[in-house]
């Protein structure tokens, strides 16, 4: 009796080894999905800045602008510090949203899309309603000059806001598309170099 005892206590041993690599292998697998995430948030945020900027700078001139907010009025400054700030929302937007609370809408391209519009919205709420009047008031300016187009009045206002919030959703809508890209077996698409294995 008490050698198959030893016996089973041995096996239990034994077997303690080959649960250790299976944990590792476990955290290994989630290190790696961390980081593939955390990379789709950056590139997400990359892209999806650089078509926002298009329109922002496209329809209403404002890289200079943005440029000044470092009191540096240039288009290249302003380019910079866009995409800069865009690559560091896209990280936010994993810290935020890659949690098991939105698993659900993580699962397919639709739910991706929706969280990047989410996002955008909400960062659209904070950098205008506190983050660009802090800046203003850092700089000493009663008002950013901004320029408008080329209508006059109140339509000019309006289309002002209406290109900043389109510029927004297409912010959201590329940065949930290349999240998706990055992290869904069938979220593949042709123009980005990704490895579809083992997403």
């Amino acid at each position: 009796m008490s050698p198959s005892a030893r016996g089973g206590t041995d096996a239990g041993v034994e077997a303690e080894p080959t649960a250790e690599p299976q944990s590792e292998a476990t955290a290994g697998r989630h290190a790696e999905r961390d980081g593939r995430h955390w990379r789709a948030g950056a590139v997400g945020g990359l892209v999806a800045g650089a078509a926002m900027g298009l329109v922002l700078h496209g329809a209403l001139g404002l890289m200079p602008t943005i440029g000044a907010l470092v009191g540096v009025e240039t288009v290249a400054a302003g380019w910079a510090v866009h995409l800069i700030n865009s690559t560091a929302f896209g990280a936010l937007f994993v810290a935020v949203f890659d949690r098991a609370f939105f698993d659900d809408l993580r699962t397919d391209i639709g739910g991706c899309l929706s969280l990047g519009v989410a996002h955008s919205a909400l960062l659209g709420v904070i950098t205008g309603g506190l983050l660009l009047p802090t800046a203003i008031a850092i700089a000493g300016a009663t008002s950013l000059p901004v320029p408008t187009l080329p209508v006059p009045g109140l339509t000019a206002s309006f289309e002002f806001g209406a290109v900043i919030a389109v510029a927004h959703l297409l912010y959201g809508l590329v940065l949930g598309r290349v999240f998706a890209a990055f992290t869904l077996a069938d979220g593949g698409v042709g123009w980005l170099p990704i490895d579809p294995v083992d997403r």
